[in-house]
């Protein structure tokens, strides 16, 4: 087994904890000197030295770059995935995220090229930047109402991803949050968002339909770059500001309705349009 060299307080049953509070009793799995293989059981609880402690997160790096992960379940204990927490779980193909967890952090399954599904539970209120970065597998993904902050290049090139619902409590579709999301059909941008960030639904190569509502002000530069299924373009009332490159070498695009509201267009925005026709 590949080993590294850490720090922890102790270990029950081949997983490390570090203590997070002595007088709460609580403790975070973080790594330890070997990596976590097969199957792995977060517990709710666990005993160390006469002391039971509550497992309440999953720390940061905790599980980094163990390859030969194939599933984890976490117990109903766990508030917090950390950053990266299972960042390069290459062979993970299974995680079950109770409805304890509220926060699931930057990068946190950043490249694990094997996880195809995702339940997000009802808890969850943030999703981190890049947090699913790179799942190239993943086709189905739940995201529900109580999350309200979904940070930049969360989907980034999760490749095989066939549909996703944004909930209407979303209020920003961050930077190059759907880049590379090249199964994407169509997708419905929920009343709430009022941003739409710079490369949001760059290279989603099979989009062929998206719906922008009247709550959004601006589109960001570059935000359907390269969306080269995408045939027309309806832009609301709302927007006043059309970033640079916004519909760049979108190739089968013919038809682009910009409203009196908008007072800014930026340089390039229709670059490469070669069969625009009509605007």
């Amino acid at each position: 087994m590949p080993c590294w060299v850490v720090a922890n307080d102790f270990t029950v049953d081949g997983i490390y904890y570090n203590i997070t509070s002595a007088k709460e009793h609580t403790v975070a799995v973080t790594k330890g000197t070997n990596k976590y293989v097969g199957s792995v059981v977060i517990p709710e609880s666990v005993t160390y030295d006469g002391v039971t402690y509550s497992v309440t997160a999953i720390g940061d790096s905790a599980l980094y770059d163990c390859s030969s992960l194939t599933s984890v379940t976490i117990s109903n204990s766990v508030t917090t995935i950390g950053d990266k927490a299972f960042a390069g779980c290459e062979s993970l193909s299974s995680v079950t995220i109770p409805d304890s967890v509220m926060t699931i952090g930057e990068g946190a399954f950043y490249g694990c090229k094997k996880l195809p599904s995702v339940t997000i539970p009802n808890s969850v209120t943030t999703i981190g930047e890049g947090a699913f970065y790179g799942c190239k597998k993943l086709t189905s993904i739940t995201i529900p109402n109580s999350v309200t902050t979904i940070g930049d290049r969360a989907f980034y090139d999760c490749s095989s991803l066939p549909s996703i619902i944004i909930p209407n409590s979303v209020t920003t579709i961050g930077n190059s949050m759907f880049y590379g999301c090249s199964s994407l059909p169509s997708i419905t941008i929920p009343n709430s968002v009022m941003t739409i960030g710079e490369s949001a639904f760059y290279g989603c190569k099979k989009l062929t339909s998206i719906t922008i509502p009247n709550s959004v002000t601006t589109i960001g530069e570059s935000a359907f770059q390269s969306c080269k299924s995408l045939p027309s373009v309806t832009i609301p009332n709302s927007v006043t500001v059309i970033d640079k490159s916004t519909f760049s070498y979108c190739d089968v695009l013919t038809s682009v309705t910009i409203p009196n509201s908008v007072t800014t267009i930026g340089e390039r925005v229709f670059e490469g349009c070669k069969n625009l026709t009509s605007i």
